[in-house]
């Protein structure tokens, strides 16, 4: 479910056989893959036409607002417990749905996926409430169960470059210090993979972040300087204190599910 970013290149490596999902029916270049077929589903539509997901021995749920204006919780909470009510009849041998580290509370130091604090965002308590809902649902059905809890995203129409495009004359909001959380795509396709394909016995929250934590300040410097422009400027000067913000531990990805990752690094 999802032909987006991340679900393009998955069902991509997946291959013939692949069933994928999503609001436009649209494929991102010209067409699906060879073998790979396409279908128009929206799932916060009253009514879900699901025959041909039932065809699929396992579940990969990678859904995007695609606007500012969409109701988040209509689609990952609503939209996505209308999916799995729609297709709970069907024997799936696994379940995987793709979160973000927005689900994290905003706390100093490293966060591991045993963490139980609760994030201060609404944006972040959407997303805690959808994983909240795959994992009761699959507790229930006796499906095993994983969810990604995505870095934010970067690779090829991805480029971490983009930010000087969005960039205005006025500084930065704080000191630049919060450590970056971030995945290349590639990374994010390896991780669903090795979670489509995980032994029963491995469920629950997963994260996936790069090894890398430099913090937004130093990032930004680094493109700056390797694209010979200006640096940004931030409103608050930093000092020699430590950063502060969440790091991510990507741990579990890497022992529980065996990735490892090309771009461990995004500096």
């Amino acid at each position: 479910m999802g032909a987006g970013f991340l679900g393009a290149p998955l069902a991509r490596a997946l291959g013939p056989g692949t069933v994928v999902a999503s609001r436009s029916g649209t494929w991102r270049d010209d067409a699906p893959p060879d073998g790979v077929t396409l279908h128009p589903m929206d799932i916060t539509a009253e009514t879900l036409a699901i025959d041909p997901l039932l065809r699929c021995d396992a579940l990969h749920i990678a859904v995007a607002p695609g606007g500012a204006d969409v109701d988040r919780r209509a689609l990952y909470v609503e939209g996505v417990k209308r999916l799995l009510d729609a297709v709970a009849a069907h024997p799936w041998r696994r379940l995987v749905y793709v979160s973000s580290t927005s689900a994290l509370p905003n706390a100093d130091g490293w966060i591991f996926e045993s963490d139980a604090r609760r994030p201060q965002s609404e944006r972040g308590a959407v997303q805690r409430d959808a994983e909240d809902l795959v994992l009761a649902y699959g507790r229930r059905r006796n499906i095993p169960t994983l969810v990604l809890r995505l870095g934010g995203l970067y690779g090829p129409g991805r480029d971490l470059g983009r930010v000087y495009r969005r960039r205005r004359d006025a500084p930065m909001a704080g000191s630049g210090k919060a450590p970056t959380n971030l995945i290349h795509v590639e990374d994010a396709v390896a991780a669903s993979l090795a979670a489509l394909a995980a032994p029963a016995h491995v469920g629950g929250v997963i994260h996936v972040v790069d090894d890398d934590h430099q913090t937004r300040r130093a990032m930004y410097d680094a493109l700056a300087q390797a694209r010979g422009i200006e640096p940004v400027a931030w409103e608050a000067a930093v000092g020699p204190e430590a950063p502060t913000g969440k790091r991510v531990s990507n741990l579990r990805l890497k022992l529980d599910l065996g990735v490892r990752l090309k771009h461990p690094t995004h500096g």
